[in-house]
């Protein structure tokens, strides 16, 4: 049998720690560092938007605060364009970061700063849990080897005369290298997601019995429909803003409140294919939610409850797409960065709020955006769902569909205007990609 390899990624939303960088007032610094391990290799990219050219330079920094490292890890400088833009990644072995001898599992956080005199002053940063270290003063490890096997994959060097093949132009390259990357995994990945739905229906017994739906064939009409394409590779996302952010580990995870921003709980998630439905409080909204939309014959189930509860007192929109079947939207209104950090309800925060907050440049031109969830053809919710107002123009979309918004739907008698869309399934801990069939 071969040997199953072993793939993971996830991004760190980077936010502004000082003010003054942004190119302009309407512009704000925005940007992520991902991270990607795949066997003995690992990744480092860093992208970001509408930051000022300085005479200095800007540095990329990776920061670890663990029990047994506390350590900065520097990667290099970063380069500006003159829009403000930069997109450059780096390949190391993954127990050896940038020559510091440092494993890619100890790294925390990221971040982009500006050295004074020895000084680190932060520019820009993010971290993977709610506990936000001293890390300035940690100490900065260095290249230990001189023959350091180090790959720089990429630096966009933008101009107007190549403006035309920007980042976000070379979205497309990326998707292309994916979908190699996800041939090598998609044997690992149809192994979990076998085990995950077995565990699924040994709990929907008591509540219906599936085993003839489940092997009925599609419709060829539905076939030709938006669906989602679950066997794709593992992308996890971290947003953070005020050092908020959901991280991955190997062992499994509980979901803490974040009722303070620099208290030491954290928000976990598993990697290893977390079985949400265990995860979730249920019980916290068990019969609180027993009003269900019976005409419509869905939400099912004590996952349906849940959902019906988190999206209560949210003005529910119609017919966002007809394509996109058996789905619930909700629009959550935004009129200042505060109400982003709504925890009068944890699991509102959690779900709504939270995950959206790193796409607040993009939410504020419209004062709200779109939360809601898709199920499955037995009535039991499959995705979570976010759309985020604009055009389809790439401007508009979210981080140049680098953390999953890539599928843009028009607004109903409209065809300047729709909504950007990521579908995250929640089981599984992974954006999924739409694709037409």
């Amino acid at each position: 049998m071969a040997q199953k390899k072993s793939y993971s990624r996830y991004f760190i939303i980077l936010q502004e720690d000082e003010k003054g960088y942004s190119l302009a007032s309407d512009k704000i610094a925005s940007g992520y560092a991902k991270l990607e391990m795949k066997n003995d290799k690992c990744k480092i990219s860093y992208y970001v938007q509408n930051l000022k050219k300085e005479k200095t330079p800007y540095y990329m920094m990776l920061i670890c605060n663990k029990k047994d490292i506390k350590n900065i890890i520097k990667i290099g400088e970063m380069n500006i364009d003159d829009y403000g833009r930069a997109d450059i990644s780096y390949e190391y072995a993954a127990n050896d970061v940038a020559g510091s001898g440092i494993a890619m599992d100890k790294v925390s956080g990221a971040a982009i700063v500006r050295m004074v005199d020895d000084n680190i002053i932060s520019v820009m940063s993010g971290f993977a849990s709610t506990e936000i270290p001293e890390w300035k003063a940690f100490p900065v490890s260095q290249n230990k080897s001189k023959d350091l096997e180090e790959t720089k994959v990429s630096e966009v060097e933008k101009s107007e005369k190549t403006e035309a093949k920007s980042v976000f132009d070379q979205y497309e390259d990326i998707i292309e290298k994916a979908k190699k990357d996800e041939e090598e995994v998609k044997e690992n990945i149809e192994i979990e997601e076998k085990d995950s739905y077995r565990e699924e229906q040994e709990e929907e017994k008591e509540e219906q019995d599936e085993s003839e739906e489940a092997n009925e064939p599609e419709s060829e009409e539905e076939n030709k429909k938006v669906q989602v394409d679950t066997e794709v590779m593992e992308e996890e996302i971290i947003e953070d803003n005020s050092k908020s952010n959901v991280t991955e580990k190997n062992e499994d995870r509980n979901i803490n409140s974040k009722e303070d921003r620099n208290n030491d709980s954290s928000i976990y998630v598993d990697e290893s294919r977390l079985r949400c439905h265990k995860k979730l409080n249920l019980n916290r909204c068990q019969g609180e939610c027993e009003k269900d939309s019976v005409s419509r014959g869905y939400p099912k189930g004590p996952e349906g409850k849940f959902f019906m509860q988190l999206m209560s007192g949210f003005k529910e929109v119609k017919d966002i797409n007809k394509e996109l079947k058996r789905c619930v939207w909700n629009k959550v209104p935004i009129s200042s960065m505060d109400d982003m950090y709504n925890i009068a309800d944890y699991n509102k925060y959690s779900y709504i709020y939270y995950p959206m907050v790193g796409y607040y440049p993009y939410i504020k031109k419209y004062n709200y955006y779109l939360a809601g969830y898709k199920c499955d053809k037995n009535g039991r919710v499959k995705y979570l769902i976010y759309g985020i107002p604009g055009t389809k123009s790439r401007t508009d979309q979210p981080y140049g569909g680098k953390s999953g918004f890539v599928t843009w739907v028009p607004l109903k008698d409209k065809d300047t205007m729709g909504h950007w869309l990521m579908f995250y399934d929640f089981r599984a801990n992974t954006i999924v990609i739409p694709v037409r069939k």
